[in-house]
């Protein structure tokens, strides 16, 4: 029962990128299945699996406290470290006396699943939900319960076999389309410098209008609406440009080459629609004559896409995950709200479409 549940608890954490590592002493591995450990939002988490009828808690609890001190030596290098520790079958132990987390650096949990209920013990005061892994435990066990004998797995190596078949690969070796719209935003811009565009004066705004920026009174009243579209490729000035090309080169790139040329496409092209409809909105209600343009839409709709996906898939992509996303769509917006001039709106829109977008397709290829 132990072996083949921590197998499916070892598939569960690989297919979200725990790498496994080695019991640390012989007492301990003696009831070690393995032990795994990823690097979470600056926190190393450890995974212990272990056979709770082959090892005391009191012993346990000696080999953990021997091995803080190796521990914090790692603090260096990582903000915090959590060590938690899976004891499955048997009965729960006694768990009177375990310290309670209050923001220890570097703290233990211990957790014992029933294998015949999937029930989860704990000690008072610590955390069941952690990282993710109540739900990477919760569903081993489901899929332990419910596995036909062809089912099973005898070996480690078969596990990561599965697992690496799982993973994103990409789908193209080089991100054409990515540098493609780069090269048209760097084109367009060129084009208006050359017509008399400068960043000040009658002009900053007199050639961004020609060449189709977003003007709410000129849509609504005038029914220009092609300027939803021609407003995603204008950018005011060179650092405008640089800031959205950034972002495209950066997260573009790796979402065309992943998830294919079409599904970036459209996240591009429908994230910039949807940025530029609720900048009109916002600008037909508020500044109907002011004019807005940038590609930021369409990049922060990439963005929400990547976020979206890896959060549903729980997988990253070249090591970006929904927490990096996550931290990059806060200071953005942050630095949107406290910076003049910056269309949020605009944003908010198109990470809307991207989120909607990326999850969606996330969910549809995890039926498939």
């Amino acid at each position: 029962m132990f072996a083949q549940f921590s197998f499916k608890l070892y598939e569960k954490a690989a297919n979200s990128e725990y790498q496994l590592s080695a019991a640390n002493s012989d007492e301990i591995s003696k009831a070690t299945k393995w032990v795994a450990e990823k690097i979470e939002m600056a926190t190393l988490v450890t995974l212990h699996v272990m056979d709770a009828e082959k090892i005391s808690f009191q012993t346990l609890l000696e080999y953990d406290e021997k091995t803080h001190e190796s521990y914090e030596s790692l603090l260096d290098r990582v903000g915090n470290i959590a060590n938690i520790y899976v004891l499955a079958g048997g009965e729960p132990p006694d768990f009177t006396g375990i310290t309670e987390y209050f923001g220890q650096q570097v703290y233990s949990v211990f957790w014992h699943i029933n294998l015949e209920t999937g029930e989860i013990s704990l000690p008072k005061g610590q955390p069941k939900k952690l990282f993710n892994v109540h739900e990477i435990v919760s569903s081993a066990f489901w899929d332990y319960k419910t596995a036909g004998e062809a089912d099973t797995v005898d070996s480690f190596s078969e596990i990561s076999n599965r697992v690496a078949a799982l993973r994103p690969k990409a789908k193209h070796s080089y991100a054409i389309l990515s540098f493609t719209l780069i090269g048209i935003n760097a084109v367009v811009l060129a084009l208006m410098y050359y017509f008399g565009y400068y960043e000040d004066g009658a002009a900053h705004n007199s050639i961004p209008v020609r060449f189709g920026a977003l003007v709410a009174e000129r849509v609504i009243v005038r029914h220009e609406w092609y300027r939803l579209f021609t407003s995603m490729f204008l950018h005011f000035g060179i650092m405008h440009f640089i800031a959205n090309a950034f972002g495209i080169l950066i997260f573009g790139t790796r979402l065309e080459r992943f998830l294919g040329r079409r599904i970036f496409l459209a996240v591009y092209i429908f994230s910039g629609l949807a940025g530029s409809v609720a900048s009109l909105l916002n600008l037909y209600l508020n500044a109907p004559h002011t004019i807005s343009a940038g590609a930021s839409g369409a990049v922060y709709g990439i963005v929400g896409a990547i976020f979206a996906y890896t959060r549903v898939t729980k997988r990253s992509i070249e090591f970006i995950n929904w927490y990096l996303m996550l931290i990059y769509i806060g200071l953005g917006m942050a630095m949107g709200l406290a910076t003049p001039g910056i269309d949020n709106v605009a944003h908010l829109g198109g990470l809307i479409c991207g989120i909607l977008i990326g999850g969606t397709y996330a969910r549809v290829k995890k039926i498939q």
